[in-house]
């Protein structure tokens, strides 16, 4: 199931909120980076895709528990050598998008490693998976941002969305802005002012690290 199709919720995720705490390499946690309405102006919480009344992040622990959480799509996170502390996903809705006239979306995944030398290799080694490399044929249609964001960034048209990773201190972290849960015709590829949206998105998570 690809990622902007995992819609599966976990009742796990209840446990995992209460269970993950902070690796003790930064002050922050995960939790700590996921805004909440109006964090980004013309974003609020997709409540219909988060099964919480608080609509707070749906967070697992474990392997197992992110496995859960969207269905089966975690595994690239926890190949050995890396072993997130904390596994982070939200959804994000802005029916204000000119050029999304139905609607905005965002999928959001943060993850919290225990130290920065493992959001960077985990970062990297990505690349290698298949879903990574590339929506449109290699994985050189990976471009940096501009201006960067974090230690390093990259960002990629994938046809139906704009997809940026970015690494910094003990972070991972996916910013997935699409006009729709659905295919083209609804998505224009190259579209400039999504691609600036899912850049400032991405920009306010990273300005709090």
């Amino acid at each position: 199931m690809t990622r902007l199709s995992s819609l599966v919720l976990c009742a796990t995720m209840f446990a995992g909120l209460l269970a993950c705490s902070s690796s003790g390499t930064s002050a922050q946690s995960a939790i700590d980076l996921a805004p909440i309405d109006h964090t980004v102006s013309g974003w609020t919480v997709d409540r219909d895709m988060n099964m919480n009344e608080n609509a707070l992040p749906m967070v697992a622990g474990t392997a197992r528990e992110a496995e859960a959480l969207i269905d089966g799509g975690a595994a690239p996170f926890y190949k050995a050598p890396f072993a997130p502390v904390q596994f982070l996903w939200q959804n994000y809705i802005n029916d204000t998008l000119t050029s999304a006239p139905d609607g905005g979306y965002v999928v959001l995944y943060i993850l919290q490693m225990p130290s920065a030398d493992q959001a960077s290799g985990l970062y990297t080694a990505l690349l290698q998976e298949s879903e990574y490399y590339s929506k449109q044929g290699t994985p050189d249609d990976w471009k940096p941002t501009s201006p960067p964001l974090g230690a390093e960034s990259r960002i990629e048209d994938t046809g139906t969305a704009w997809w940026i990773n970015f690494h910094q201190d003990v972070f991972y972290v996916e910013v997935m802005l699409s006009p729709s849960y659905g295919p083209p015709p609804d998505y224009t590829i190259g579209d400039p002012d999504l691609k600036q949206e899912a850049f400032r998105f991405a920009q306010t998570i990273a300005s709090k690290i």
